[in-house]
This record gives C-alpha cells, sequence and structure tokens, in this order.
C-alpha cells in the first residue's frame, strides 16, 4: 500500500509549485469525503495538533499540568520528543543518491552554511547536485576555523539565515567540520528558538564526534565552548569520501574523537584502533591510494566509524540535556578546555593530552592496572597525538580549569576515566596539591615516549590554520584610532604580530601615562586636599599594624584614598548641581568629604560614614586645619545601621558618593533607594565600579568583584535610574534617581 503513496508523491514533487500547490489538494477531493478530512482535522486540533499544524515534523512536545483549586499553586511535567537519523553512507553528492534530495525536494528549496574550505573544494558539486534535481539552492559560506567560533560569528549566521527567509518547517543544511558544527547548530538553535538542521559532515571531528552532537556552541572569554544549546540535527551523514582532502594533521586531531569513545566505551574498537589506527591515518580512512580497492579495509573503516559514532550517540543521546555529569564521552575534556585556546593547539591534540593524564590518574586510583594506561598512552601517541604541551607546566592554570569545570559540572568534578579499559568510571576529588603532583609525575612518563610525549603538527598554524588566538589580537582592518585605548590597541597587536618588544614596552609606558595626563589638565587640589594625599601615602604601615592589633576589623591600603581626579570630579558635581546636602559612605582618611565640602556653599553639609574607627579619627584629623570642617558631620558605625538612623531621622540627600566594601554595595544601594535617602531628582556616585578589571579578564570573580558586578547588574535592571559608568580610575558609575 505504501508503493503508489510514493508514486504520488513523486508525481508531485515534480510538479511547479508543489510546496503551495499540496496545501490546496483537499480541494480537489469529492465533497463528502472533503467534509470527513475536514472533521478530522478540527478533531485533531484538540487532540494531536502536530498532526495538522506541526512547526516541523522532527520534534514534538507534551505536558501534564495540576493545579490546586485556587490556583496558587501549579506544577507541570513537560516532555519533548526528537526524531533523529544517523547515516554513514557514500558518494552522498552524486545525483544518484537522495539522502538530502528526500529531505529538500518535498520543501523545493535549500539554505545551507558552508565551511569556506569545503566550498572552495566541494562548492562546485553541492550547486550541481541540488541544481540537478530543480531544488532552489542558497549558500551561506562561512569561516569553519577554531579563531572564527566566537558568538559574533554566530550573529553573523542569523543574520544571514534572516536575509534568506529560512523558515522553522525547513532544515538547515550545514556542510562542514567541528567550528561549522558547532557554530551553525547554535544559530539553528537560537534562530526562531529552534530551526531544524541537516548535519553533513565533511571532517572525522565532525563526522565522529561534533556532527551527531546535540550540543551546539561556540567559544567566549578564551574558554572552550562557553556558550551554547542542545539541539541535534534531525539527521547526521558522514561520508568518508570528503576526509581524501584532508589535510593530514586535520585528519589526525580527529582521531583522538575515536579513542576517547574506544577507551570508555568499546575494548572492541580499542583493538582495532591499535591494530589499524596508524594505516587508516595513513591512507586518511581508505580514501587515497590502493586502499580504495581493498574491500576488507573498507570494511574495517566503515566499523571503526561506525563503533565509534554509536558508542557516542548512545553516551550523548540517553543524556541529551546533560542532566547528569556521567558523561563517557566527555573523557579528554576535563582540564584541556582551559589551556587548548592559549596553547594555540587542535581540539584533538589537546584532547590528546586530556585523555593521557585521565589514564594516568585511572591508573593511580586502581582504576586500571600499569599495562592498561600504557596501552592507552602507546595508542595515543601512534596516532601521532600529543600527550604532553609545555603549557601544562603552568599547574596553576590547569587547576583554573578544573575550577571552572567543577563550576559548568553543577559542582562536581566527575572527570570521566576509564574503569577499566573499555568501560566508564568518574574521578571526583582531587585537591590542588595532589593535581600538581600529578601533573609532574606524568611528564616524567611522556618524556620516555617518541617525541618526547609531543604531537605531529601539534598547533593549529602547523596544519594551515589560523591561531585561535588571532582573532583575538589582531585588530580589525578598519579600526580607527580615536581613543587612547584604540591607539593602544593597534601598536599592541601590530607590536606581537611582529614579535617587537621594544614597542611593547612602550606600550607600556604610554599606558601608565594614562591617570598621570588626566591629572595634568585636570584642576589642582587645595593644599588641605594635597596633605591628606601626601599622609595618606604615608599610612599603609600604620593600617598593616592597627591591623594586627586588631583596631581594624580589616587592613586598610593608602591606595584606597579617591584621588585628585575623582576628588576634581566630585567638587565639580556639587558646583553644577547647586548640591547642599551630601551622604559620604565610605570616609577613609577623608579626602572624598573634604573634596565635596569645598564645593559645598555655606549652609551645604557633607554627612560621612565609615566602620573604622582609627580611618575616622585620622580624617578628623586631615580636616582640623581646613575651613570647611563645620560642613562635615562624621559618624562611625556599620553602613546599614547608619543609614537606618539617617533614615528614620527624615534625612535624604542630593549626591551620595558610595565607596566601602564591594560585597555590601547593592544592599546599601538598595537601602539608599527604599529609604528615599537618595532623593529623587539626587545623583549616585559610586566608586570601584570596574574593581581592578576582573570582568575584562574573563576568570573567576573575587568577592569584591562580584560585588562591583551585582551593583552593576541591579542599576541595569533599575528604571528608577540612567547611569553611566566612566573609566575614571578604578570605575566611578554616576546614577540620576529619575523617580
Amino acid at each position: 500500500q505504501a508503493a503508489p503513496f510514493q508514486e504520488f508523491l513523486r508525481v508531485l514533487t515534480q510538479t511547479p509549485n508543489h510546496a503551495k500547490n499540496i496545501k490546496h489538494l483537499r480541494d480537489e477531493l469529492p465533497a463528502e469525503v472533503k467534509a470527513e478530512y475536514l472533521r478530522n482535522a478540527e478533531y485533531l486540533e484538540t487532540a494531536d495538533a502536530h498532526a495538522v499544524y506541526p512547526t516541523s515534523i522532527y520534534r514534538q512536545c507534551d505536558g501534564f499540568t495540576l493545579a490546586t483549586k485556587d490556583a496558587s499553586t501549579i506544577e507541570a511535567v513537560m516532555s519533548t520528543t526528537l526524531t533523529t537519523t544517523i547515516k554513514i553512507a557514500r558518494k552522498v553528492l552524486e545525483p544518484s543518491n537522495h539522502l538530502l534530495y528526500n529531505i529538500y525536494k518535498p520543501l523545493g528549496r535549500c539554505v545551507a552554511v558552508v565551511d569556506d574550505k569545503v566550498d572552495a573544494i566541494y562548492g562546485e558539486e553541492l550547486d550541481a547536485y541540488f541544481a540537478g534535481h530543480g531544488i532552489e539552492f542558497k549558500k551561506i559560506v562561512s569561516s569553519g576555523n577554531e579563531a572564527d567560533k566566537d558568538i559574533r560569528d554566530v550573529e553573523r549566521i542569523l543574520v544571514s539565515l534572516k536575509k534568506a527567509g529560512q523558515g522553522r518547517h525547513e532544515p538547515l543544511l550545514v556542510v562542514g567540520g567541528g567550528v561549522i558544527a558547532d557554530i551553525a547548530g547554535f544559530a539553528a538553535a537560537l534562530y526562531s528558538r529552534n530551526t531544524p538542521y541537516v548535519m553533513l559532515c565533511t571532517s572525522i571531528v565532525s563526522g565522529i564526534d561534533a556532527g551527531p552532537s546535540p550540543r551546539v556552541c561556540c567559544n567566549g572569554f578564551d574558554y572552550k565552548n562557553l556558550y551554547g544549546a542542545y539541539h541535534p540535527p534531525v539527521l547526521t551523514i558522514t561520508d568518508r569520501a570528503f576526509w581524501a582532502s584532508l589535510h593530514p594533521g586535520w585528519l589526525r586531531h580527529g582521531v583522538a574523537e575515536i579513542i576517547k569513545m574506544a577507551v570508555m566505551k568499546d575494548l572492541s574498537l580499542f583493538e582495532l584502533v591499535e591494530q589499524w589506527g596508524p594505516k587508516c591515518l595513513e591512507t586518511k580512512f581508505g580514501t587515497v591510494g590502493d586502499s580504495v580497492n581493498d574491500q576488507a579495509f573498507q570494511d574495517v573503516c566503515d566499523l571503526i566509524v561506525g563503533k565509534a559514532m554509536e558508542g557516542y550517540v548512545r553516551s550523548e543521546y540517553g543524556n541529551l540535556w546533560e542532566t547528569h555529569q556521567c558523561r563517557p564521552h566527555a573523557y579528554g575534556h576535563t582540564w584541556s578546555p582551559g589551556y587548548e585556546l592559549p596553547s594555540g593547539m587542535l581540539h584533538g591534540q589537546a584532547v590528546g593530552t586530556c585523555m593521557g593524564f585521565g589514564a594516568y590518574l585511572a591508573m593511580k586510583s586502581d582504576f586500571i592496572p600499569e599495562i592498561e594506561c600504557q596501552r592507552i598512552l602507546k595508542v595515543i601517541s601512534d596516532c601521532e597525538l600529543c600527550l604532553w604541551h609545555p603549557i601544562m607546566e603552568d599547574g596553576a592554570a590547569v587547576w583554573r580549569s578544573q575550577v571552572a569545570m567543577i563550576e559548568k559540572r553543577g559542582g562536581n568534578l566527575a572527570a570521566p576515566i576509564p574503569r577499566p579499559l573499555g568501560e566508564s568510571g568518574y574521578l571526583n576529588d582531587l585537591s590542588e596539591e595532589m593535581l600538581l603532583q600529578r601533573l609532574q609525575e606524568y611528564k616524567s612518563i611522556c618524556l620516555s615516549y617518541p617525541r618526547q610525549g609531543r604531537g605531529v603538527e601539534e598547533h593549529c598554524t602547523e596544519v594551515g590554520l589560523a591561531d585561535p588566538q588571532s582573532k583575538k589580537m589582531a585588530p580589525p582592518a578598519d579600526r580607527f584610532v580615536v581613543t587612547p585605548t584604540d591607539l593602544l590597541i593597534t601598536t599592541l597587536s601590530k607590536a606581537k604580530a611582529q614579535n617587537d618588544m621594544a614597542t611593547v614596552g612602550e606600550v607600556v609606558r604610554m599606558l601608565d601615562g594614562v591617570d598621570g595626563m588626566v591629572v595634568k589638565y585636570s584642576a589642582q587640589p587645595s593644599e588641605a586636599l594635597r596633605n591628606i594625599s601626601v599622609q595618606t601615602a604615608k599610612s599603609n604601615p600604620n593600617w598593616a599594624e592597627m591591623e594586627k592589633k586588631g583596631t581594624t576589623s580589616r587592613l586598610l591600603e593608602a591606595e584606597m584614598i579617591s584621588g585628585q581626579a575623582e576628588g576634581q570630579l566630585l567638587k565639580l558635581l556639587v558646583k553644577f548641581g547647586a548640591v547642599k546636602k551630601v551622604l559620604d559612605i565610605g570616609t577613609f582618611t577623608g579626602y572624598s568629604s573634604l573634596a565635596m565640602a569645598e564645593a559645598l556653599p555655606e549652609d551645604g553639609r557633607v554627612v560621612t560614614l565609615e566602620r573604622q574607627e582609627e580611618a575616622a579619627k585620622m580624617a578628623a584629623e586631615n580636616w582640623a586645619s581646613s575651613p570647611h570642617v563645620g560642613k562635615i558631620e562624621s559618624r562611625v558605625g556599620e553602613a546599614q545601621a547608619l543609614l537606618q538612623a539617617l533614615a528614620s531621622q527624615g534625612e535624604s540627600f542630593d549626591l551620595v558618593f558610595l565607596g566601602v566594601d564591594k560585597p555590601g554595595y547593592f544592599a546599601l544601594y538598595q537601602t539608599l533607594m527604599e529609604t528615599g535617602l537618595l532623593r529623587v531628582g539626587g545623583l549616585l556616585a559610586v566608586d570601584n565600579t570596574m574593581y581592578k578589571g576582573e570582568e575584562l579578564t574573563g576568570e573567576q570573580l573575587s568577592l569584591n568583584g562580584e560585588g562591583a558586578r551585582a551593583l552593576n547588574a541591579g542599576l541595569l535592571a533599575d528604571d528608577r535610574v540612567l547611569q553611566v559608568m566612566l573609566p575614571l580610575r578604578d570605575g566611578l558609575t554616576l546614577a540620576f534617581r529619575q523617580h
């Protein structure tokens, strides 16, 4: 019975405008048949909406909801069913192969994202395939380099999809290797919140791992795959024929994905790689030379690829949303994500170092015997992958990578390692001290292997690819120098490219001169303010002694002074805003309080709050000789308690300057707003909002850094204020309370 229907579909797809005409077929039905058809359609709108109005045919969802009678509590269980197929095929672009035809002919067109290097080799074949079948073909060519795996590259694809009019019911075709699989798949996940895609894999990385993977992603802040989504392709096609054109280094690094599945899931696959791995590399998996006609070896290649794919899919698809961290396929991906990009290594080479280290840790944990550890290291080395890289000498960086991975894995290390060879185990406890010790032990073992444990052509630049860091360091070609920052970036980037250390030193000198230039061309401070600066500069030994004796609750530092440029800005704000009442939260040695007092009219008033009594005493001594001392009222205690006391007295202020411990910033801001201490029409100035530039590094923030970021985020979300952050010293944010 299926044959007539298939013939009907074949004939239908050959007719002009078939994608539109199919919607009107019901109008050709006899009246009584059409009426029954419409009744069924109406019923299905409620019974199974997917049957009549599907967004796409590849995904269905359901839900079950319960609520209390008063609807004060509602509970729901939601489920999604995804349909995906994986095909290991040959000669996919020959007209007689209908894998792509069956997807796109019924739709009448195909929008594709194609790797630029793939397009250069196979672009004409792609064009001819779709043209020969009468399928409209729109092609978006994108770079497949690791250096171009940024969120901005994903955005470019999204813009191109919009221009192409991509529909949510049409699977996007993605053609390329691992990088294109990741960023185009991520774009598909974001586009209209869920657009299906077909993955035609042209590299071993995409063919074994990234292609069928539900994890689509891009890099960020020098960390691999920081941003992403869970969005598997509806069809993955792996065709080894594409591998014939791969650089040997690209093929080599892809073998790491096969080794990881062999070690963790399939001993028989491991034995195949032990026996055939080097020959697979030599013959590009049977796609070049006499191996093309060796049917027995062709079957071995298909078996290796198939077994690796099966192991990967069984591991990945059973935990699609990564709701737990028992993930065998993450072997080799625990420590390397933190050093892969800075090292410039190919992904598979970095994975090789991590797999080798994981195998050594498995041996030291008694998960595998020494002989199995040696077998794993030998296979990695025989496949010309890296066991050890000099970047691993930086134990602190490897530890930071582990800390970041624990954060990513929901608070657990859960490092997949063999237990025994061919099966999975997990290491969850590894202290920093033990990590550093094991790294050095592992290094000594690696040095005994060929090439002293190094890989062959292990870096991106050695196989004709851009250094992943190059895009970050290179200034845009059209960058116009407008600001000092522009000048510094362009100069430093050129110096790095030319390894010109003299110019690097000149950039350091220029950067060091920025604050000096600001001070030079700002109004000069009064004699009293200069005296505070001098006395504060001498105070560090005193603060250290006070902390030691317990007279202060924490170590204070001379650098905490607001300083000349910031002091003059505060004076200017007081003058310009005709301010009469100022609240200074964080007196320290009194510089900011006196600076603002000097700008106030005779009946103006500064209330300054300080937790440390010793600091408040020093500030009072510093003000004593100033004619403006009478405008300053000093209060000592915890800021929150002092603010509540001021609020209870009905106080409100025109200008508030906040410069205390950063973890308390946001709570103090909320108190200022909720109590009305910062009046409507008043101005809040907050010091240290860029806190030492920590957020710019992309590394884990300190408590102070977290506090500054929390306030910055809170200000952004609060429509009661209009704010701007100024890059003055450590960052100064001005927030105007508009209602």
